[in-house]
């Protein structure tokens, strides 16, 4: 098919759906059929997407999702916004798209659809945070909100691990260290304590990187009270020769500490920050031809 005939098929779906919302007394139709209307619009989407006229295609989504709407079909009209965001998404009008990933987020879940807004916030945030990360942050702070509201701890915790991967992405390491005491706290309350070591890493990591002992021994004191066999494990040994080091000036036993495997199996993010840590009055990197096994009982 043509797109000439394509655009014709789309402006007949159009008239057709100016025909579902007239009313008439002759042939008896007191109100309008806003669903009908709604479906000949997304009719008229797929025409427009086939003729390669996305913002088109998304115009005729937003009016289904009105007609939806007003019909109070809550998630049909999440759902046409959210294939509307996913069509500017594609042309790069990430701001428009984010609004109505928010719209269709909250239609989701006003529709008691919890599970469909998470996934949702998943979809447009996976696919933003390559392009526009902040929009992406954004999107997961919207979907930790509303899972916080109904309390599903493990959404919360993903949400949380997310925002973090991003706030560390843009060097906001303030907002990393706060959705890090909040992950530490979801775990800390479903008691899944194991889940806690690496989080009480990154805490000592993020104020390290800032350049805050002080604050690193405080966050490592707050974790151990957190996740009573903290203190006693590799990854709180390891806390504390990082901040043990760090405050002595030792690069070269910092860095050593920096090689130990309980550190290299964290995100990339975090891997990216440890790059660029140092001691203070001590040289970063790992130089000096030292091997990577080197002083591993400093682990």
């Amino acid at each position: 098919m043509s797109n000439t005939a394509r655009l014709k098929e789309a402006a007949e779906c159009e008239r057709k759906a100016e025909d579902c919302m007239k009313t008439s007394m002759i042939k008896l139709k007191f109100k309008p059929d806003f669903d009908g209307a709604a479906s000949a619009m997304e009719r008229a989407s797929v025409c427009y997407r086939n003729a390669q006229d996305p913002k088109k295609a998304a115009g005729s989504l937003l009016k289904a999702a009105e007609y939806y709407e007003q019909n109070r079909n809550l998630f049909h009209a999440a759902k046409a916004r959210e294939g509307a965001a996913m069509l500017l998404r594609d042309i790069k009008e990430f701001s428009e798209a984010v609004v109505l990933f928010e719209k269709a987020i909250n239609g989701y879940a006003e529709s008691g659809s919890l599970d469909t807004a998470a996934m949702t916030v998943e979809k447009a945030a996976d696919v933003l945070k390559n392009d526009n990360p902040k929009e992406a942050l954004q999107i997961y702070q919207r979907g930790l909100a509303l899972v916080q509201q109904s309390d599903r701890a493990k959404m919360a915790s993903n949400f949380l691990k997310q925002i973090t991967k991003l706030s560390l992405q843009l060097t906001d390491y303030k907002g990393a260290l706060g959705s890090i005491r909040e992950e530490i706290e979801k775990f800390a309350e479903i008691r899944e304590y194991p889940r806690i070591g690496q989080l009480g890493i990154g805490l000592v990591i993020v104020n390290l990187a800032l350049e805050d002992s002080v604050a690193a021994l405080k966050d490592y004191g707050w974790v151990i009270c957190q996740s009573p066999d903290f203190q006693t494990s590799e990854d709180g040994r390891v806390c504390e020769n990082l901040i043990g080091f760090y405050e002595a000036g030792d690069d070269e036993s910092f860095q050593n500490v920096l090689k130990c495997g309980a550190l290299r199996s964290m995100d990339n993010e975090y891997l990216r920050v440890m790059k660029i840590l140092k001691a203070p009055s001590g040289n970063a990197g790992l130089g000096d031809g030292q091997e990577d096994d080197d002083d591993e009982g400093l682990c």
